[in-house]
């Protein structure tokens, strides 16, 4: 897909639907209840820094690109939860999700906050990793947006890491911040355990490998 995919995507949705049982249908509601705060999140961030201006041109331009693609998968995602049941829970999971990113966005230290951020990408590859690999249908339009947001953040951890480090963050303090993330997204993710189980995902294993995202 290119960077203009989400029109192919959603004319996909469209006439395929989720193609999931309703099982998959309920973990799903649960799962991209979540990842959407994430989304959220990642957009107010780089718009803010993007408004900022501080950056030179080029980092500027990238952050600018990065703020683009959270849109992007912000609007593939709330187009898809409307294909998907409204479940009791989906609000306390949503609140949930949304502590821990306001948590996160706290911090003072911009190259710290930068860095984090790093570490949050690198894990939304490695969820979106082991969903590609799901029992889900390959056709599913969760599959194909899996893998364009892996593609996506694999690229963006880049920027951000190359971003913080210029704002002055040292490797030894990026890997002590990637373990308390690493740490932190798998106790926020704890609840959804049967939901990735659901959709055929290992969560132990799949938990295992979020710890992994930790080393710098």
């Amino acid at each position: 897909m290119t960077r203009d995919w989400h029109n192919d995507w959603y004319l996909h949705l469209r006439t395929a639907g989720p193609r999931m049982s309703d099982k998959q249908l309920e973990a799903t509601a649960r799962l991209a209840t979540v990842l959407l705060c994430g989304e959220q999140s990642a957009v107010r961030i780089f718009a803010a820094e993007v408004r900022r201006g501080r950056a030179p041109a080029k980092a500027l331009n990238a952050l600018h690109a990065i703020e683009q693609d959270e849109h992007l998968h912000e609007s593939a995602l709330l187009d898809y939860c409307e294909y998907l049941p409204k479940l009791e829970d989906l609000h306390a999971l949503k609140r949930h999700a949304q502590r821990f990113f306001a948590k996160l966005g706290r911090i003072e230290d911009m190259a710290r906050h930068f860095g984090q951020i790093s570490h949050l990408d690198s894990v939304v590859c490695r969820i979106m990793w082991h969903i590609e690999r799901s029992a889900i249908d390959k056709a599913s339009p969760l599959r194909l947006i899996a893998t364009q947001i892996k593609k996506d953040e694999a690229r963006h951890v880049a920027v951000s890491r190359r971003y913080a480090a210029s704002l002055g963050l040292t490797s030894g303090r990026r890997g002590e911040d990637g373990i308390q993330v690493a740490e932190r997204m798998v106790e926020m993710l704890g609840p959804l355990a049967d939901s990735f189980e659901a959709v055929g995902v290992d969560s132990d294993r799949l938990f295992a490998n979020i710890q992994k995202s930790k080393l710098p």
